[in-house]
């Protein structure tokens, strides 16, 4: 079976994402709450999850060495593993600017540099990037978030620069509000979010393509547009 790398699966967008594939793929994932993983083993025997808090450079690098030594060769790698805190540049704390940098941007960048011997190698494979309508425009309280996402794009812009000889297809997906976790407490009801399941059948639908095709970048938006707040 083809081997599909889903990080962040334990819940939300990366667990859909792993659910969908999994008749098709060998889901290897992983995630940074150790509880959550061993909630989905118990769910998932199948499935390959470990406990690897990406936002942790030697965690990313320590995953990537695990799958490069696991698996021969790597078909899917999906970099969902972020997370959102709302903040604005003038107030909030140095420290929320280097988590949303490090879990949203570093943790793709190493694992994804660690895995990129094996896709160079064998001269094939997809890399989707999760990345955000916050990618292309700013929003009142997502300025650390947005920089962060932002950087992931203009990461997937360049690895498909440079992956285009080696016939390593790149993908950023850029979401709108999607109902995950990050949303408890929304005054906002479900139907104004994205499904987890609609973005987990966009991936599906990519990864359907010839291998002579390849979509660089696309945005979903919930039907009735951004939520800003």
């Amino acid at each position: 079976m083809p081997v599909a790398v889903v990080t962040g699966c334990t819940r939300g967008i990366g667990y859909a994402i792993a659910n969908r594939l999994q008749k098709a793929y060998t889901i290897v994932g992983c995630g940074s709450t150790p509880a959550l993983v061993e909630e989905v083993r118990q769910k998932h025997p199948q499935w390959d999850v470990r406990v690897h808090d990406l936002s942790q450079k030697a965690e990313a690098k320590a995953f990537a060495a695990y799958i490069q030594t696991a698996y021969p060769s790597i078909d899917l790698l999906i970099n969902n593993a972020g997370r959102f805190i709302p903040g604005q540049i003038a107030t909030e704390p140095d420290e929320v600017y280097e988590a949303m940098m490090s879990v949203n941007l570093s943790s793709a960048y190493y694992l994804t540099k660690g895995l990129l011997p094996v896709f160079m190698a064998q001269r094939r494979g997809l890399i989707i990037n999760i990345a955000s309508v916050a990618s292309l425009m700013a929003y009142p309280n997502g300025s650390a978030y947005s920089i962060a996402k932002a950087g992931l794009l203009a990461l997937s812009r360049n690895l498909r620069e440079q992956l285009k000889p080696y016939q390593v297809g790149v993908t950023a997906l850029l979401l709108g509000a999607t109902l995950t976790q990050s949303w408890e407490g929304s005054l906002y009801p479900p139907e104004r979010f994205i499904p987890c399941e609609a973005v987990a059948d966009l991936i599906w639908a990519l990864t359907q393509l010839p291998h002579q095709a390849v979509v660089e970048e696309v945005i979903m938006r919930p039907m009735l547009g951004d939520i800003l707040s």
